[in-house]
């Protein structure tokens, strides 16, 4: 069954397509500052990444989502590169 036929399969790889921009979305607000729209787009990705399968990614991005919410920014750039580093 192809892609197309189980959309099961489909949804998977339109996450792992839309992944590098979620991250990118995380980055993005962090460095403009707005922690608040990056706790959301941190809580986002933990949900999907739960959804599809991906517990390391969906743990690192609860931290993120944790970090932001209480303004502890120190290990966020490390967190968003083991992000990056997961969807080579």
């Amino acid at each position: 069954m192809s892609d197309a036929e189980d959309p099961v399969a489909a949804a998977i790889a339109r996450f792992r397509q839309r992944y590098p921009a979620r991250i990118d979305e995380i980055e993005a607000a962090w460095k403009a500052g707005d922690n608040k729209a990056a706790e959301t787009a941190s809580h986002r990705l933990k949900g999907a990444g739960g959804t599809f399968g991906m517990a390391e990614a969906s743990a690192i991005a609860y931290r993120l989502e944790c970090a932001f919410a209480e303004n502890r920014l120190d290990a966020v750039a490390a967190d968003i590169a083991a992000l990056r580093e997961l969807g080579k």
